[in-house]
């Protein structure tokens, strides 16, 4: 196979290289080579193969660092592909990886082994996934020392005890103080990725805020009850299923109903969260949050923006601690006030989004706790990122019978005076 057509020394002597290294796995009479040189070979063999890898990701950095990925529109692993077809995806993958934290100073000390071949790459790829992972979800100084850990074990550790150490070290991780940690940072760290596969079965991990963990509760909750059966014969049965499988068949069902739905229109009302919160909290006269019913602690802006159109119903109290309104039907959208925007506003409001209307909530834009009214003109459709965005900076709007003109920062109709929902 003819490797190069540049004419340069460099790859010419690495496939020159790779030449001779195959005719002497075809050709060379073996079978001479004392039993010492046979250990030797071996030995020298494992060298080649890990000066290659070496080779490979440096040469990969270079790469990333003029742009040709980008330049050709592929992702860097499959760069790599187009060059290297033999290659497997998973190396490529962790090829990537690390020619990628060349120039993250967190891993220079391991980059620094891989580059002289101390070591190996998939190894040294355990180490920076588990970093790049971990970076929204733990302190910058615990998750360093976890680096340099496993970094100083790296030598010696085999691919599977690399992944064991990974598995152990998270318990040793430290998550950001609580006190210094807005909302925004925290649904930052939210995380679901694909671990692996037990048993012919794959492994998921799910990492959630205390948003997430409500909203998710809620919505599983009421799916994963136990249900009765029936065989064959009509004859009736007990649920025999584990609470965690329960669960899961409750969030396939979840999926399957959004996935399923018509034109992006979800069939399905959203999941009913009870929540706790001092009226004055929650109209942001004094600071404090609340709490929903199964523990998770939410701040006062977060359950505003909740309110708006969710299925949340807020207990608030008043002086000590009474309940003063156990949610109120009025201060949601009728469903025909909800189709009604969504045919005027055809999908998210907010300028250049696409996403479809079925997917978005129905925004009060002067809020409900500040008086504002229930109707077409104090309604906007939003996705969920910028039901978030007009929540956290107060953005307001105006709303005509055929569209919705937000007034953004910058922007020629930017109104003056104080924002109202904050």
């Amino acid at each position: 196979m003819q490797l190069t057509v540049s004419g340069h020394e460099v790859p010419e002597f690495v496939a020159g290289t790779a030449h001779m290294v195959q005719m002497l796995s075809a050709e060379f009479p073996l079978g001479s080579l004392p039993e010492q040189g046979v250990g030797e070979a071996v030995g020298a063999a494992q060298a080649l193969v890990q000066a290659a890898q070496s080779l490979l990701v440096s040469v990969t950095h270079e790469a990333i660092g003029r742009g040709l990925p980008s330049q050709s529109g592929h992702s860097v692993p499959d760069w790599i592909g187009t060059w290297a077809p033999g290659i497997d995806r998973s190396e490529a993958l962790a090829t990537a990886r690390m020619a990628d934290a060349v120039d993250d100073e967190r891993f220079d000390a391991l980059t620094a082994k891989v580059a002289d071949g101390t070591a190996r790459v998939s190894r040294a790829n355990v180490i920076t996934r588990l970093t790049q992972e971990m970076t929204p979800i733990a302190t910058a100084a615990s998750l360093q020392a976890v680096t340099d850990l496993m970094t100083a074990q790296v030598e010696t550790t085999s691919l599977a005890g690399m992944t064991q150490v990974a598995s152990r070290v998270r318990e040793e991780l430290v998550e950001p103080d609580e006190d210094e940690d807005e909302d925004n940072t925290k649904a930052a760290r939210r995380l679901l990725r694909k671990v692996g596969t037990v048993a012919g079965l794959t492994e998921w991990q799910l990492l959630l805020d205390a948003e997430g963990q409500a909203i998710l509760t809620a919505a599983l909750d009421p799916l994963s009850a136990p249900r009765p059966g029936a065989d064959e014969h009509g004859v009736h049965q007990l649920d025999h299923r584990t609470a965690s499988t329960r669960r899961a068949d409750a969030l396939l069902e979840i999926i399957g109903r959004g996935v399923a739905a018509p034109e992006g229109t979800v069939q399905t009302e959203k999941a009913k969260i009870h929540v706790t919160i001092d009226r004055e909290a929650l109209a942001g006269k004094v600071a404090g949050g609340g709490h929903a019913a199964t523990g998770e602690q939410l701040s006062a802006g977060t359950i505003r923006r909740l309110a708006c159109d969710a299925q949340i119903i807020p207990i608030m109290l008043g002086g000590p601690s009474e309940p003063l309104d156990v949610g109120r039907v009025h201060r949601l959208f009728t469903p025909s006030q909800r189709k009604a925007v969504l045919l005027r506003d055809r999908g998210c409001s907010f300028p250049g989004c696409s996403m479809p209307a079925g997917w978005t909530d129905i925004h009060h834009i002067v809020h409900w706790i500040f008086g504002g009214a229930t109707d077409l003109s104090n309604a906007a459709a939003l996705c969920r990122r910028h039901h978030v965005i007009v929540h956290r900076y107060g953005y307001t709007a105006t709303v005509t019978d055929t569209e919705v003109i937000w007034h953004l920062p910058g922007g020629p109709d930017t109104p003056t005076g104080p924002l109202v929902d904050t």
